[in-house]
């Protein structure tokens, strides 16, 4: 898949993240990375990306050397952490941005596109997702 041309200029530049929300077909809604996640996407005007979202208030590990984590250390901060780069393109039309991701912590992601619905608000962006299950919310607030 790829995007139409769109302008990408109102994305350019830093977000930090607000908030992260999930909404399962339920009806119920969750905060996979707890009530205040970090986060950081960046866009280049050379159309590459990069997003990286954490919990907060994560315990550190009990070695200082990450290749020391016990498995059970691994999977927590593994669970606790999405990341991935690459480009992105806008179709302004359809209202989506296109992330071609070319690495990820999550390597089904790896040569995959990550459509997000997108929506701009004075100094904040909303991006939007859906998958079997879910509907994922993520604001976030330009860096000035």
């Amino acid at each position: 898949m790829t995007g139409k041309p769109g302008d990408s200029a109102p994305f350019l530049g830093a977000w930090t993240l607000l908030s992260y929300d999930l909404l399962l077909a339920s009806g119920v809604v969750e905060k996979p990375m707890g009530d205040h996640p970090l986060g950081r996407i960046l866009y280049l005007d050379n159309g590459q990306m990069s997003a990286q979202v954490v919990a907060s208030g994560l315990d550190p590990l009990a070695n200082a050397d990450p290749s020391e984590a016990t498995p059970e250390e691994a999977a927590h901060a593994w669970r606790n952490y999405v990341g991935y780069w690459g480009t992105f393109t806008v179709d302004a039309e359809a209202g989506v941005v296109i992330h071609a991701v070319e690495g990820a912590w999550f390597p089904n992601w790896i040569s995959r596109n990550q459509v997000r619905q997108y929506r701009f608000s004075g100094n904040t962006l909303t991006l939007e997702a859906d998958a079997p299950g879910w509907h994922a919310t993520l604001i976030w607030r330009r860096i000035e």
